[in-house]
């Protein structure tokens, strides 16, 4: 729970897509439950892969001949929030993605790169992590306390409890639709009629017919 708006936020309302399940699965099938356990060289090993640091921009590099082995090379001249998070964001591409992306249309790279903040973000901080945590009260304590907690920067925890906090204020429009719904099929329904309303209905009913107005039931 959380405060929003002067409301409180019930994360059980969240959802998680498949792809968090993914990771979640993968996780748990190893052992790794809390944010502690999320060191990046286990997390490499894990799905097939190594690390190597050098002074360049990040990249993976991977052979599409479904052996799963991939290198993951890691700007050394970032602090370790920035290098743990370039980790999880490179980590996506070798596991979920095909072809090179030099040669690739520049829309599909995009895409590409779309996935991997998702999949960055589901790595990072896991959501049945966050579950198990004692949060701040106040939303906007909250970012804080996730990058400092899963040692990433505030810019990717600030976005992850984002993702998080429009998820369940998604499930919950969805949920006051569905009440909302409901009631008015209740009130449709004649079995949930008063016999006030089901003798003005009959009355009316009566009236059409004397007119010689028909009604027609399909």
């Amino acid at each position: 729970m959380f405060v929003y708006g002067g409301v409180c936020v019930d994360l059980s309302l969240y959802k998680m897509t498949p792809l968090e399940e993914w990771i979640a699965e993968k996780y748990l099938a190893h052992s790794i439950f809390t944010p502690e356990d999320l060191d990046i060289h286990r997390i490499a090993n894990i799905f097939g892969g190594e690390i190597s640091y050098f002074p360049t921009r990040s990249h993976a590099r991977w052979i599409d001949d479904g052996s799963n082995d991939f290198m993951i090379i890691l700007d050394s001249r970032l602090d370790e929030p920035s290098l743990r998070s370039e980790f999880f964001h490179e980590l996506c591409h070798p596991l979920r993605h095909v072809g090179d992306q030099r040669t690739l249309p520049k829309t599909f790279r995009d895409l590409q790169e779309m996935q991997a903040s998702l999949f960055q973000q589901y790595a990072a901080i896991p959501f049945f992590m966050v579950q198990e945590l004692v949060l701040p009260v106040y939303e906007n304590e909250i970012p804080l306390y996730l990058a400092h907690t899963f040692n990433v920067p505030v810019s990717l925890a600030t976005r992850r409890f984002n993702q998080i906090r429009g998820r369940i204020s998604q499930e919950e429009y969805s949920q006051r639709i569905a009440t909302y719904l409901q009631s008015q099929y209740s009130k449709a329904d004649p079995t949930n009629w008063s016999d006030e309303t089901k003798r003005l209905f009959l009355t009316a009913i009566k009236r059409k017919f004397q007119k010689g107005q028909g009604v027609v039931i399909r």
